[in-house]
């Protein structure tokens, strides 16, 4: 009786081993799914810029300052603007900022519809310059010459979504003494850091062509808002007297697909629970 009393005994500190064992290696698959979790809300930080948590949009909410006036087919309208905000966060590089500058062509033109082609878009990270409204828009020491002396950070190519060769379009009033219109199109991630441009590289925007592009590009603009410092005097020139000046000012936004997410930690929690839940049964039909 004392042998098998024994024994008994023995069997049964090993079942409560084997169930401290299995309860531990839960715990610790929750306290994995914990820090994974932890993880995956941690901040994206590309180009010395913070894109906050994973999952979100890769989005520049900007401002252009100032932008210049076209009236024909064949010009190019030119521009430049602050990143404001980067999914949100202000301070998304610290003592750092983003500016930008751009170009396109004129590639039709109605009274109340522009196309454009050829475009090109620069975003330059560099310590932030105290109020774009100190200087002109163009000419040495401008504002465009301040943003280019900062460090390229990403290029853009407008990416052509029509078969005339649209990559931006621009509906509204367009002429006359008030000037609105809303715009859009799409962009290619091109070049810049290399970790940037890879961020951004998506291919996942269809074009509408079968093909497909990187960014979104939503503009809109006046003529309300204009720098004092620029030759304004043909800004009150309706027609020819106003195309080449900065007699327009807006906002644009840059925004990238939101990210596929990865497999969910707890689907794969799960997974490893399943195996061990298997594997504790397969020992017992054993046993």
């Amino acid at each position: 009786m004392l042998v098998w009393r024994i024994l008994y005994q023995a069997s049964f500190f090993i079942q409560l081993l084997e169930y401290e064992m299995k309860n531990n290696l839960i715990a610790s698959a929750i306290v994995a799914l914990g820090l994974a979790a932890s993880g995956s809300a941690s901040a994206i930080v590309v180009g010395g810029v913070n894109f906050g948590a994973q999952g979100l949009t890769n989005h520049l909410e900007t401002t252009t300052l100032a932008e210049t006036f076209v009236n024909g087919v064949g010009q190019t309208v030119r521009g430049y603007g602050q990143v404001n905000t980067v999914n949100g966060l202000l301070n998304y590089a610290g003592a750092n900022r983003l500016y930008f500058t751009f170009s396109y062509n004129v590639n039709t033109f109605s009274q109340t519809a522009v196309t454009f082609n050829n475009g090109v878009v620069n975003v330059y990270l560099r310590s932030e310059i105290a109020n774009l409204l100190n200087q002109a828009s163009d000419g040495v020491g401008g504002n465009i010459d301040l943003i280019d002396n900062g460090q390229l950070w990403a290029v853009f190519n407008g990416h052509n979504s029509d078969v005339v060769g649209e990559e931006l379009k621009a509906i509204g009033v367009l002429t006359g003494a008030d000037l609105n219109f809303l715009g859009a199109g799409l962009l290619d991630s091109v070049g810049g850091l290399a970790e940037v441009q890879a961020f951004f590289d998506s291919n996942a925007i269809a074009d509408g062509l079968g093909g497909f592009a990187d960014v979104n590009l939503t503009t809109s603009g006046s003529n309300q808002t204009l720098n004092s410092n620029d030759n304004l005097a043909g800004c009150n020139a309706p027609g020819a007297g106003q195309v080449g000046r900065w007699c327009v000012a807006g906002s644009a936004a840059l925004a990238g697909p939101t990210e596929v997410p990865e497999p969910s930690v707890l689907s794969l929690l799960g997974l490893g629970l399943l195996g061990l839940g298997a594997s504790t049964m397969r020992k017992r039909k054993a046993a």
